[in-house]
């Protein structure tokens, strides 16, 4: 079973963090291409009995993306969905932290980071994040 202290410990062994505060971390991850990703995590704290993790990652400002066209492509994703956060759109999913042992953290990152990353190509053909 996994806490947060663990999770932030894996992190910082494993990749550069950028920012991190008492419940959140920001780190980057390649995905495709020489592409990278940003990607938010956040430590929800308990809900319904269960400690919770959020990863988020930025696709585009929503005054610059075509916002129904990004939730059409978003149908396809297996897990999360795309949601507004401060004016931008992100790709975002939650899991029950205690669920996660220390060999299936990064399957999350990679999961929502790839899907951010393919949405912020087709809808703005950068990578700015």
């Amino acid at each position: 079973m996994a806490s947060w202290d663990d999770l932030v410990l894996w992190v910082r062994v494993r990749y550069e963090v950028m920012a991190q505060d008492q419940h959140s971390l920001t780190f980057r991850l390649p995905t495709s291409d020489d592409r990278t990703q940003l990607v938010y995590v956040h430590h929800k704290g308990v809900v319904d009995g269960h400690d919770w993790l959020q990863i988020e990652s930025p696709i585009g400002r929503l005054d610059e993306i075509d916002t129904r066209r990004l939730l059409e492509l978003a149908e396809d994703a297996v897990v999360g969905g795309a949601v507004a956060v401060g004016g931008v759109a992100v790709f975002r999913h939650a899991t029950p932290l205690e669920d996660l042992s220390f060999a299936e953290f990064d399957a999350p990152f990679r999961l929502v980071t790839r899907i951010a990353d393919q949405l912020e190509h087709a809808l703005t053909g950068t990578d700015r994040y």
